[in-house]
């Protein structure tokens, strides 16, 4: 007999990224924010955010300038 057991409520693979990004933004709100490395201005992510931060406008920047143009 085959199983027609609902579904709906159960998460695929493309799931589970939004999830991360949640998480990453819940993060993001709390505490004091990171500068950004080229402009000094406030970015999104909290000052114990590893890596290079970026505020919104020098990622929209950087993303434009490696973006290929084929």
């Amino acid at each position: 007999m085959v199983d027609t057991a609902d579904t709906s409520g159960t998460s695929d693979s493309s799931g589970t990224s939004d999830i991360a990004d949640i998480a990453d933004i819940a993060d993001s709100a709390e505490g004091p924010f990171a500068e950004c490395v080229l402009c000094r201005e406030p970015t999104e992510y909290p000052e114990t955010h590893k890596g290079v931060t970026l505020c919104p406008v020098c990622e929209w920047h950087e993303a434009q300038r490696t973006a290929c143009s084929g």
